[in-house]
């Protein structure tokens, strides 16, 4: 068939032959026929199936109200030989965790350049390239944001190895927010 010469084809025979395209859709036929006579017959099958039930009657033996067989709790006091001495939780070092959780807030990147620099010159060991200097000057114009919070990361890890990651991360939460490059800028 083309689609100039379309022609419906007739309904197929059975609901065993298949539809083809521009087979008309098969619509069913519904007929309400005295729908008076249809709830009653509705009515009288849901009655016989409630019949096989028993009505819902009370309990037969009464609920009878019991003491609590447990007697109630009081606290007890340890003698002084067994109470546990108090000793101070240990202060945990900072990881390379609090140090990005503090670089990221408010959608920081890293420290201004200038601040970046004194941050650097924080860290011990340096030699070389090791660890890569801070992205100053025409570095720090070309250089994405993901790629400066890349390379503080690095800077905080070199910290963390050092020992000196807790006078690193007290240096940058006392950095005034404008002194930060945020996400954006």
């Amino acid at each position: 068939m083309t689609g100039g010469d379309r022609k419906a084809r007739p309904r197929p025979a059975s609901l065993g032959d298949p539809y083809l395209p521009g087979d008309p859709i098969p619509v069913p036929e519904a007929l309400e026929r005295d729908s008076d006579s249809m709830w009653a017959l509705w009515q009288r099958t849901h009655r016989a199936q409630e019949e096989r039930y028993a009505e819902t009657v009370p309990a037969s033996m009464p609920v009878v109200e019991r003491a609590d067989p447990y007697a109630p709790t009081a606290p007890v006091q340890l003698p002084s030989r067994m109470q546990p001495p108090i000793t101070p939780r240990p202060v945990k070092p900072p990881t390379i965790h609090d140090a990005m959780t503090e670089v990221r807030r408010n959608n920081r990147v890293c420290p201004s350049p200038a601040r970046w620099r004194q941050l650097y010159d924080m860290l011990p060991g340096r030699a070389g390239t090791r660890p890569t200097p801070p992205l100053l000057g025409p570095s720090w114009e070309a250089t994405p944001s993901l790629s400066k919070r890349m390379c503080l990361r690095e800077h905080l890890a070199w910290a963390e190895a050092m020992g000196t990651l807790p006078q690193v991360l007290a240096f940058l939460k006392e950095l005034p927010e404008q002194e930060w490059h945020h996400m954006g800028d």
